[in-house]
């Protein structure tokens, strides 16, 4: 008994001192693993902490490489310290589409066409013709319906009172489908109810470049016609002069930024309001004035439309911002919320005076500079909801004024042309003529990029063209065996089609061309300013000269003092247009347009305005349409410009056709016609069978040449 008690107290005295044990193992551990997480905690933060000072660093020596190889961040960015660009055009010009009709047929024998039409919007290049060049007599799935006319009732000669809203873009192509019914069905919808008497289709670039814009299309009806003509609104051409100043702008400092408020750079964005989505959006910003709570900004212009749409009583924010050079979080001062009506009401205010002598009461100008209240949205204190406004500064108003620039389309209308002259790449930098990498391979199932170029460009500049002025270039080209810097392939052209036969006969089919060593650009410009200038001295025109090349251009630095001649004396464009994959930058660089790289003469003279613009297949997969888009998009500011700067107005309109003998001479045709089919009906009795003429079939070559 004696020794199992002492068993047993062995065995409590082990457990007890195993349990002690692992209990101090256990402190132990947890002590050494929490050490370990302590130490892993600080090792982790100080890491943490280097990884975003490295971060820090990282962004700003990427900014850094940004404007050591751009000169700037972005200039349109919402942040840089420069203005955009002031402009003088509206993106879009708005017109009003008016249709009538002529010499309707009667289709109910009892009355007249009781005839309406309808719009609609076509893909570009869309062509949904039948016979006689008229449009299907229903839509396709691709078109959109814009709207229809009013019913004009019992008349051969309708005008429609109802007229459509569309926005011309002068660097697209904007297809429209107008067809014209008679009311057959009352109140019914569907066009199949109807009688289809025929219509038209064109484009807006046609409609606009015609004679008095407007364009005269033949019906099913051989004596019958549809007129339709483009008015531009006036809301167009309205831009809005500003200049703007702050006073006594206050900054609230930041906990972890003690700047001091005297080294402020504020500028200032124009917002107008989405009302799709109540969104602020930015339109335009001015430059940052360094270290000034009461800046004067420069003056600027912008067209109306850009603004508020039109519509003076928009509202309209203008926000001010304080910059930052090296592009941290940048500091919002305030804003003021307005509208164009009370800006311009406000500075062009009259102060009303009794005039003693007169006797009688009269308005002068107001010599005191109107004023808004800078404001900024802060927090209630204590737990209160929402927000007050608190008033940082004064913003003054020393110029508000609406004034009235001439559109790209008032020139246009007035009989001035667009003449074109292309450059074509002729160098080795195209790779092996022969082979099918080359640039310059040619093939009849499709167009390389030289040829996609010159189609679509030609296509839309063929609008405006006031007879055979476009001609074609060869550049770093050898004729025969013998070298040429600038050689003339075809002048007096004035198609797109035109331009793609000039390519191909000089170029894809010639066995005289070989491709030479290198591109200088000097010689065309210079031929090209001569050329222009001497042109205007007869007649309003304005020359875009286009360049496709690969990249092999050895006298860029060379170009610049004629490009800023050539912007002051000649009315010219430069659109250089990359083809291939090859590095650009130094043709980028030539074309930025940035204030710390604006191009400068020997003299160190400015360029008087912007005439450069690049663009490359590479930046858009190769979509031809939408290079010469971009290509294209800044013509019309650019010669508004040019021509409000040298004080050239708008020639008068030139008028539309008179389409009342048009008229007359398609019913005498129609009656010769009938009267000669009848004499031949007489002599002959299987002229009386379709088949045996081919009138209803629509098979056969025979009947295809005849169309």
């Amino acid at each position: 008994m004696a020794a199992a008690t002492d068993v047993l107290f062995r065995a409590n005295d082990a457990i007890v001192g195993g349990v002690t044990s692992g209990v101090n193992l256990g402190v132990k551990g947890v002590t050494s693993g929490v050490n370990v997480g302590v130490k892993g905690v600080a090792i982790g933060a100080k890491l943490g902490v280097k990884g975003v000072k490295g971060g820090v660093k990282g962004v700003k020596g990427g900014v850094k490489a940004i404007q050591s190889a751009g000169g700037f961040v972005k200039k349109n960015s919402k942040y840089s310290k420069f203005a955009w660009s002031s402009r003088i055009t509206a993106p879009v010009i708005k017109l009003d589409l008016e249709i009538s009709c002529h010499n309707l047929p009667k289709k109910d024998l009892l009355s007249q066409a009781d005839a309406f039409c309808v719009l609609w919007k076509a893909p570009d290049r869309y062509a949904p013709t039948e016979e006689k060049g008229v449009p299907n007599q229903l839509p396709g799935r691709v078109e959109e319906e814009i709207g229809r006319t009013e019913i004009a009732r019992a008349t051969v000669n309708p005008t429609f009172k109802h007229t459509f809203r569309l926005e011309y873009i002068f660097h697209q192509e904007q297809t429209y489908v107008v067809r014209l019914y008679d009311e057959d069905l009352k109140y019914a919808t569907d066009l199949k109810e109807h009688d289809y008497l025929g219509g038209c289709i064109f484009t807006l670039g046609q409609l606009m470049g015609a004679k008095g814009c407007s364009v005269a299309k033949k019906l099913l009806r051989e004596n019958a016609l549809m007129v339709v003509t483009g008015n531009e609104t006036m809301e167009t051409c309205e831009v809005l002069e500003f200049r703007l100043s702050a006073q006594d702008l206050v900054k609230e400092r930041s906990l972890y930024e003690q700047r001091v408020v005297d080294r402020c750079n504020p500028y200032f964005r124009v917002e107008k309001l989405n009302k799709d989505d109540q969104s602020w959006e930015v339109i335009w910003k001015s430059e940052a004035v360094k270290r000034n709570t009461s800046p004067t900004w420069k003056e600027a212009r912008l067209p109306l439309q850009m603004i508020c749409n039109g519509d003076l009583h928009n509202p309209v924010k203008l926000t001010i911002w304080d910059y930052d050079k090296d592009y941290r979080l940048i500091d919002y001062i305030g804003f003021v919320e307005s509208t164009v009506s009370e800006l311009l009401d406000k500075a062009n205010e009259k102060t009303k005076v009794r005039d003693e002598a007169k006797g009688k009461i009269e308005e002068i100008e107001s010599k005191r500079i109107p004023v808004f209240t800078v404001s900024k949205e802060k927090k209630r204190l204590f737990g209160f909801r929402g927000t007050k406004l608190k008033s940082v500064g004064i913003l003054k108003i020393l110029k508000a004024q609406k004034s009235t620039i001439p559109s790209m389309l008032k020139y246009m209308s007035g009989g001035c042309s667009l003449d074109l002259m292309i450059g074509i790449d002729c160098t080795i930098a195209n790779e092996e003529r022969g082979s099918d990498k080359s640039l310059h391979y040619t093939t009849s199932q499709w167009l390389n990029d030289y040829q996609a170029g010159i189609q679509k460009l030609g296509s839309i500049v063929e609008n405006f063209a006031r007879g055979r002025n476009s001609s074609m270039w060869g550049m770093g080209a050898r004729i025969n065996g013998k070298a040429h810097d600038l050689h003339m392939f075809d002048d007096k052209l004035i198609t797109g089609k035109d331009l793609l036969q000039s390519y191909d006969r000089n170029i894809g089919n010639n066995e005289n061309f070989k491709q030479g060593q290198a591109m200088r650009l000097k010689p065309l410009i210079e031929e090209a300013t001569y050329l222009t200038i001497r042109n205007c001295r007869s007649r309003q025109c304005y020359t875009i000269l286009t360049v496709f090349t690969a990249g092999n251009i050895i006298d860029l630095q060379d170009t610049i003092g004629l490009l800023c001649r050539a912007a002051e004396d000649a009315p010219i464009s430069l659109v250089i247009i990359g083809v291939g994959n090859r590095d650009f930058s130094d043709i980028e660089k030539l074309c930025r347009t940035d204030f710390k790289a604006t191009l400068r003469d020997a003299r160190g003279i400015p360029i008087a305005r912007d005439i450069i613009s690049f663009v490359s297949f590479k930046q858009y997969g190769g979509n031809a349409a939408e290079v010469i888009l971009q290509a294209l998009k800044v013509i019309p500011e650019q010669l508004v410009t040019y021509f409000t700067t040298n004080g050239i107005k708008p020639l008068p309109p030139v008028p539309a056709p008179d389409y009342s003998v048009l008229i007359d001479n398609l019913s005498k045709a129609s009656k010769s016609i009938k009267s000669k089919g009848s004499k031949g009906s007489k002599g002959s009795k299987r002229s009386h069978s379709p088949k045996a003429t081919g009138e209803n079939e629509g098979l056969g070559p025979n009947n295809g040449r005849q169309r």
